[in-house]
């Protein structure tokens, strides 16, 4: 029991130093908000199929959580970094509090586009996480290979989405996916950019899903740059701090 306690303890410090504090505070403060529509969304329209997806998005908030108390006896992989789970719960809020709990998809145009967008940056962002996590104190890996592979994991992780949107929509009757519910009126510039008209309205679903993965590959590309900025700087600071150590070194060889 003991070392249970302590095992616990130790993941709360670890969470506390992993991230910054108003991340801190998003993690708690995201919870309870998700918590409470859900309860809210059972209370008024349990029937609502919103319920079954903000629970599964509320279950998602302890992702990284669950997955490092499940992996904790792998020495390789219990290293997961809390801040994965700060960047999965960005994509929550804005894909499910927002999107679903308070419906923004009904009400803004074209949310689903937005989040698409915002998805190729932020999956790009954990991938990077997912990275660390294998890296070792010693190993040097280059930020523009780093960052190429943080890419790929966004876009496979984007194709990953698609092809499961797909076969949900195919064979559940009761999907209210956007490839079903694009319509002119409502996403006008869709329309403007690939011409769909009456004659081809069947076309909506396929253009849909293209759309969406052109949305996040594109919403990757910034993401990238600042992605291998940041760790071109890092690098640069990591590579000061040795050769001032290495030079601190050699000075106190010397005077000895």
């Amino acid at each position: 029991m003991n070392k249970i306690k302590e095992f616990f303890k130790n993941e709360l410090n670890t969470l506390r130093n992993g991230i910054t504090l108003p991340e801190y505070i998003l993690w708690w403060v995201l919870r309870v908000l998700q918590a409470v529509v859900l309860i809210r969304l059972i209370k008024t329209d349990p029937e609502n199929t919103n319920v079954l997806l903000l629970a599964l998005n509320l279950l998602a908030t302890f992702t990284v959580p669950l997955a490092r108390i499940i992996l904790f006896p792998k020495s390789l992989l219990k290293k997961l970094p809390f801040r994965a789970q700060t960047w999965l719960d960005v994509m929550i809020f804005f894909g499910s509090f927002l999107a679903q709990g308070l419906e923004w998809n009904h009400k803004i145009t074209s949310w689903d586009k937005i989040l698409h967008f915002m998805a190729g940056a932020v999956i790009l962002f954990i991938g990077n996480e997912i990275i660390e996590m294998f890296l070792r104190r010693e190993d040097r890996i280059s930020p523009l290979f780093r960052t190429f592979a943080a890419t790929g994991f966004s876009y496979i992780a984007i194709t990953v989405w698609e092809v499961f949107e797909f076969f949900v929509d195919y064979y559940w009757p009761g999907s209210h996916n956007q490839a079903y519910n694009l319509s002119p009126e409502r996403d006008p510039w869709f329309q403007a950019i690939f011409g769909l008209g009456a004659q081809n309205d069947n076309q909506w679903a396929v253009f849909d899903t293209n759309v969406d993965m052109l949305c996040a590959v594109v919403g990757s590309i910034p993401a990238a740059i600042i992605l291998l900025v940041w760790l071109s700087r890092k690098e640069k600071k990591k590579s000061i701090t040795v050769e001032v150590r290495e030079s601190a070194t050699e000075k106190e060889t010397v005077d000895a």
